[in-house]
């Protein structure tokens, strides 16, 4: 056998697990936007309040937060594949719950199991691409894997909407739901390697890093990091339409272009930003070039209170920049994990996102509630140059590291 025949089934094996893992983690970023345009006919469904339903998805987040540092280290002992098909079956079967029994009782339920499903894709995704592509391709890995998570969020309102319209709002939750399942099949196929390569590997993780070992002064600054990331990103997400119109008496319907705009823009840095990471050795400054330039239009932007065009492109600019650095965020995570411990610092770091997503939105509905909507931009701002600042010190203590 060749040595290209032998690069050639290598590549496609690579392709093959990227495209399954990614199509799986576009199912995740779905799943957490099922109940969003839902909520006006859940409200009536349920009869309950918006409060209620809030209530629903701070479960959600809270169970998700709670349970994804001990799933990652399930999936180091037991293999990411099947906690990762676990992992949308616990999900779908939220959805289903709900959109059978349709009762407030059943939708706390069903945000658990949601909950419990979401806390499995991170540490799964990240350990079987980790342990599967080629370190020289890695960067464009991890951007093509947060291209369709993020393009999960951008398709899942018109697809849930056109379910609602075909068949219903309990349709639209139980289609969901087996949406995922189908997606989640094209994982089985690996699944007898994975088993017998845990099989092997079990004794030793045992024996291996344990919880307090891993939780070293570099893995919480990755967390404090995903922290910011998300509140940096995600407070102006929910709240743009209306620092929009607040602050620059722009239109609703200029907020949505822009949230539009900001998210594709956010993609297309994510694609660009993982070639990039393959051809820096220092991923942290691509981290801090992106978000420090998107800081800075983010500033103009709550400064300026610009007309329309301005508006957008500033937007969309900042959005280019910030998607940039998610494939060098990622780099510097692995960068942080022993070989065998992959899915546990991932579980770890990634509970951020959690975190981040029960602070965001209460920051920014305070600031909205006190007429400060141009602090919607500045506390981006202020939180992607923490950011910065927390990506370089990361690499600066393990440069220190490496000279030691």
């Amino acid at each position: 056998m060749t040595t290209t025949t032998v690069a050639d089934g290598r590549s496609r094996a690579e392709l093959i697990t990227l495209s399954s893992v990614s199509a799986v983690h576009l199912i995740s970023h779905f799943y957490w936007l099922v109940f969003v345009p839902l909520l006006p006919a859940l409200k009536d469904l349920l009869q309950v309040s918006f409060l209620e339903l809030g209530f629903a998805i701070t479960v959600m987040n809270v169970v998700s937060a709670a349970t994804q540092a001990p799933t990652g280290f399930l999936v180091d002992r037991f293999g990411a594949r099947l906690f990762l098909v676990l992992g949308v079956a616990v999900g779908a079967a939220g959805f289903v719950l709900i959109g059978v029994v349709a009762t407030y009782p059943a939708l706390l339920a069903g945000a658990v199991l949601i909950g419990l499903g979401n806390a499995v894709y991170h540490p799964a995704d990240y350990s079987i691409l980790s342990a599967e592509m080629s370190p020289e391709r890695m960067g464009r890995a991890y951007s093509i894997h947060g291209f369709m998570g993020y393009l999960g969020f951008a398709v899942a309102p018109p697809i849930v909407l056109g379910l609602a319209w075909l068949g219903g709002t309990q349709f639209a939750l139980v289609a969901s739901g087996l949406l995922g399942v189908l997606v989640a099949t094209s994982l089985l196929p690996g699944l007898a390697r994975e088993r017998r390569d845990a099989r092997r590997r079990k004794g030793a993780v045992a024996k291996g890093s344990s919880a307090r070992d891993l939780i070293t002064k570099k893995v919480m600054a990755l967390t404090l990091m995903f922290v910011l990331v998300n509140l940096s990103t995600g407070m102006m997400q929910t709240y743009m339409v209306v620092a929009f119109a607040d602050l620059m008496g722009l239109s609703r319907s200029v907020g949505n272009t822009a949230l539009t705009a900001f998210l594709f823009a956010l993609v297309l840095g994510i694609l660009l930003g993982g070639v990039l990471a393959d051809r820096s050795e220092r991923q942290s400054y691509v981290a801090a070039a992106g978000f420090g330039a998107a800081a800075v239009l983010l500033i103009a932007l709550g400064y300026l209170h610009p007309d329309a065009p301005l508006a957008l492109v500033l937007i969309a600019s900042a959005g280019f920049l910030a998607g940039i650095i998610m494939p060098s965020r990622d780099l510097l995570v692995r960068k942080a994990s022993p070989p065998d411990a992959v899915g546990r610092v991932f579980g770890i770091v990634t509970t951020g996102f959690n975190f981040g997503g029960m602070i965001g939105p209460l920051l920014g509905g305070a600031l909205i509630d006190h007429a400060m909507p141009a602090w919607i931009f500045y506390g981006s701002a202020v939180f992607m140059a923490l950011t910065v600042a927390v990506a370089l010190l990361v690499e600066r203590s393990g440069e220190r590291a490496g000279a030691g």
